[in-house]
């Protein structure tokens, strides 16, 4: 059964990327893969395009909807947020939108995971969608933030997704059961508040950059991210993107163990374009399962290496 198990996990997030299980270097980065396209595709029929709008009619029970929150940053400024509190699931999930993006960029996602019984808490950064209250009081927008330095705004807005987790506490939800999902910077934000934040269960990555907006993902994966579980999601048409996100996930399975990193890679996209329904149900499966068994290299008698699963009784 653990075969079977770990089978299944390469098959559905390492179609044919074996460059990215070996140490990287300048000199020996991969061209551009050219896997099948994915027939989930946004651009692959009129049928894969209206899937974008959420599951089809009668596929999915009609469930509760979730309720507009807002709470306060430790800097003072205002969140708005969209909560669904978990049902049947261990995990909830807060949901870290992209620069110039808002809450909304996770709608595709809201009902399956509805259904799943799995919470979630998508905020609206600060200076984006309805967050737009600065401790001031007055209207500011991410237009007016400075994309470089160590303390921007968008460095700050780690304190945005501390405070979603400060909030979820007061609702009696551990840190060990929150998961961290992001879209490009929100990505580097996940990735940068789970290093600050050793308690939180695992994060989800979607075309995180070495650099966002002065966002760095480098030392908090190497530091500080430890062994957790970690699922990096990206498309391999952009090739700076694509060699950015090759090399994450080779400093990650270093960090953080290659048994803790998963790489789910699709033809084309980048952040939520990336998200179709049929790899959220991979992503909603791989919660299930976020780790590969143990392996344990053994030398052979001809110097070769074999693979031995140890299973846990």
């Amino acid at each position: 059964m653990q075969v079977f198990i770990l089978a299944t996990v390469f098959f559905f997030f390492f179609p044919a990327h074996a460059a990215a299980q070996q140490p990287l270097t300048q000199k020996n980065l991969p061209a551009m893969a050219e896997p099948a396209k994915n027939q989930a595709s946004a651009s692959s029929s009129p049928k894969a395009s209206a899937s974008s709008q959420g599951p089809a009619s009668g596929t999915i029970k009609k469930a509760a909807q979730d309720e507009l929150i807002e709470f306060t940053t430790d800097d003072e400024w205002s969140i708005k947020a969209r909560y669904y509190p978990p049902t049947k699931s261990t995990w909830t999930i807060v949901m870290i939108h992209a620069q110039k993006k808002n809450s909304n960029e996770w709608s595709l996602w809201f009902p399956y995971l509805r259904e799943a019984g799995i919470g979630y808490l998508a905020l609206d950064l600060r200076g984006h969608g309805r967050s737009i209250t600065d401790p001031l009081g007055s209207e500011k927008k991410w237009k007016r933030f400075a994309i470089s330095g160590a303390n921007n705004e968008y460095n700050q807005m780690v304190r945005d997704v501390e405070a979603a987790i400060a909030w979820l506490g007061t609702k009696g939800i551990s840190e060990n059961s929150i998961v961290l999902a992001g879209s490009i910077l929100g990505a580097n934000l996940a990735i940068k508040t789970a290093a600050i934040h050793p308690d939180i269960a695992m994060a989800i990555a979607i075309s995180p950059a070495l650099n966002a907006n002065d966002v760095l993902t480098v030392n908090p994966l190497r530091m500080a991210y430890g062994k957790r579980p970690l699922l990096l999601i990206g498309g391999t048409d952009r090739e700076r993107q694509y060699k950015e996100l090759i090399l994450l996930n080779d400093l990650a399975r270093t960090a953080c163990g290659i048994g803790n990193v998963t790489i789910m890679l699709e033809y084309s996209g980048l952040g939520q374009e990336i998200i179709t329904k049929y790899n959220i149900k991979k992503i909603l499966a791989w919660l299930d399962n976020p780790k590969l068994p143990p392996v344990t290299l053994l030398e052979g008698e001809e110097g070769e290496l074999n693979a031995e699963i140890i299973t846990e009784d």
